[in-house]
């Protein structure tokens, strides 16, 4: 069963791989972009329905990653969800000053319950 489309963006495999294993687990086609690098020609190919952007990464913010991607008219409608380790109050005024949703790393109930309500709304 494909409940929809979503793009994992991280620095960091281990993330990658476990919040893949969970959310292909209860049936989304999940595809997996290691770092910041090639992630618009991955989003161009995979055409996600929500991307799971890591706030904390090298050389390329997450934060900065997510205005190049509002600013592309092939990425732009796609809705984007931080999802970072960071101090939670930091994330949720980041999320704030960029209107996107966040979800903490580790908050399983939260990744399942906001991806859900995202991807309806894409349907």
């Amino acid at each position: 069963m494909n409940r929809g489309r979503i793009l994992i963006i991280d620095d960091r495999q281990d993330d990658l791989s476990l919040t893949k294993e969970l959310l292909e687990k209860v049936g989304y086609n999940v595809v997996e972009n290691l770092g910041w690098l090639g992630s618009t020609k991955t989003i161009k190919n995979f055409k996600p329905d929500l991307v799971l952007l890591d706030v904390n990464m090298p050389a390329l913010s997450g934060e900065r990653l997510y205005e190049l991607l509002e600013k592309n008219l092939k990425t732009e409608g796609i809705p984007v969800l931080f999802y970072s380790s960071m101090d939670e109050n930091f994330l949720k005024r980041l999320a704030l000053q960029k209107r996107v949703d966040y979800i903490p790393k580790g908050d399983v109930f939260q990744l399942y319950k906001k991806i859900s309500f995202y991807i309806k709304k894409s349907y």
